[in-house]
């Protein structure tokens, strides 16, 4: 018996690592979205096989395995909120199962993600969990290589869009590869890793980084560094003077190397050569701006639920602002807000923005409280990444178990 139940745990780490490893670089080439639906579809499945393994596990050991946690009410509470505005939703079926061209922010992927975040701290111990951050690191790693052949034009003539001068390797848009990318970073510096593969592989992630030329990235970047290093050095002067210079020694000379990411790049050239607010036209920020104002004007009209779960495709054209229509993006149809926050409050109301708020806030005050500061500032170099755009499948994955990571310390 107890090797049945050794297997059980076994499998189910196993599929972690498979999900860690794989959603990050799966791309499928025959369906209409290349890069969210499959990673999706593959979250799924994999979420599906780990909670029947799960459930096989309480069956063969008689009893229910369930390790409650300071996060069980805040995510029931943004689960509730989710599930009310789905029921007052305009359009429940596209609540349910997010909108059609990625699927990750439906109720049925939110469902998922916590289903995912219970099952790993209940099955899986402190040495496993850091295994499964080496495979994320490998998956990262294979990530990077392949944006930095981008670079060099290994795939310059598939894509639509100017991959040689904003990489995007396997994640699909350059800001989607940059927020992955800085929430690993500090892990690079928190001791998983032996020098110098710290140097490494920090090395590594950073010019992906800079070669993507994402803003949001780079200033995401620098709020991490400051929080993971500030902490140290608050809690550990020692570590912080072992690290700090060398790490950013090796961060500087990069960005001296590749100089500035932002110079020669096309995001004010004349005309459109990619999807809205990546490349050409109007410079993205300003129509961040007009977005921003429209979502806002969304949440005023819906303030308690939203217009529901993943309908702000929907819902903007009610109060689209004027001014869009003189961007050169103004046919293109917005799906996203382009700001999480907002994003969430013109889809799920103040019930939802605060029950997310709720969620992480309990989460930052997790990290602090196990002095985790490596994964403290990959979470809030997130946020802060979604503050100007907004989640998908490998971060929205990073942000539900990254707390569960933490969480696994107390196991023995």
């Amino acid at each position: 018996m107890i090797h049945m139940e050794k297997q059980l745990q076994r499998v189910i780490f196993c599929l972690f690592a498979v999900l860690l490893f794989l959603v990050p670089l799966i791309l499928w080439p025959f369906t209409s979205e290349i890069f969210e639906f499959n990673k999706m579809i593959l979250t799924y499945m994999v979420t599906a096989l780990i909670v029947s393994t799960w459930a096989i596990r309480m069956v063969v050991e008689k009893k229910i395995i369930f390790r409650r946690t300071i996060l069980d009410i805040p995510l029931l509470v943004f689960l509730v909120s989710q599930l009310l505005s789905t029921l007052f939703s305009i359009d429940p079926r596209t609540s349910s199962l997010g909108y059609y061209s990625r699927f990750n922010g439906g109720l049925l992927s939110t469902v998922c993600y916590s289903l995912l975040l219970w099952a790993f701290v209940s099955n899986i111990n402190a040495k496993s969990a850091v295994r499964l951050i080496y495979i994320t690191f490998i998956s990262a790693t294979l990530v990077s290589v392949y944006g930095i052949l981008e670079r060099f034009g290994i795939d310059k003539n598939i894509w639509v869009q100017d991959v040689q001068n904003r990489i995007f390797s396997t994640l699909g848009q350059p800001n989607w590869l940059a927020a992955f990318l800085v929430a690993l970073l500090p892990l690079t510096w928190g001791g998983y890793l032996k020098k110098p593969y710290s140097y490494i592989l920090s090395g590594l992630f950073f010019t992906t980084l800079l070669f993507t030329k994402s803003r949001s990235g780079l200033l995401a970047f620098a709020i991490a560094d400051v929080i993971f290093w500030g902490l140290t050095f608050v809690k550990d002067r020692g570590l912080f003077s072992k690290g700090f210079w060398k790490f950013n020694i090796v961060f500087l000379i990069l960005f001296l190397i590749i100089g500035n990411p932002f110079r020669g790049s096309n995001i004010q050239s004349q005309a459109p050569s990619g999807p809205a607010l990546e490349t050409g036209g109007t410079e993205s920020g300003a129509i961040r701006k007009i977005v921003w104002k429209g979502a806002f004007e969304i949440w005023k009209h819906y303030p308690v639920f939203g217009t529901g779960v993943e309908t702000f495709a929907y819902s903007y054209y009610k109060f689209r602002p004027a001014t869009h229509n003189l961007v050169s993006e103004w046919d293109f149809i917005y799906n996203k807000a382009h700001n999480e926050y907002l994003n969430l409050a013109a889809n799920t109301g103040t019930v939802g923005l605060a029950a997310y708020l709720f969620l992480t806030g309990t989460s930052v005050l997790l990290f602090i409280r196990k002095s985790r500061f490596d994964l403290m500032a990959g979470y809030v170099g997130l946020l802060v990444t979604n503050f100007f755009g907004f989640s998908v499948v490998p971060t929205q994955l990073l942000f539900f178990l990254f707390p569960a990571l933490v969480l696994t310390q107390d196991e023995k």
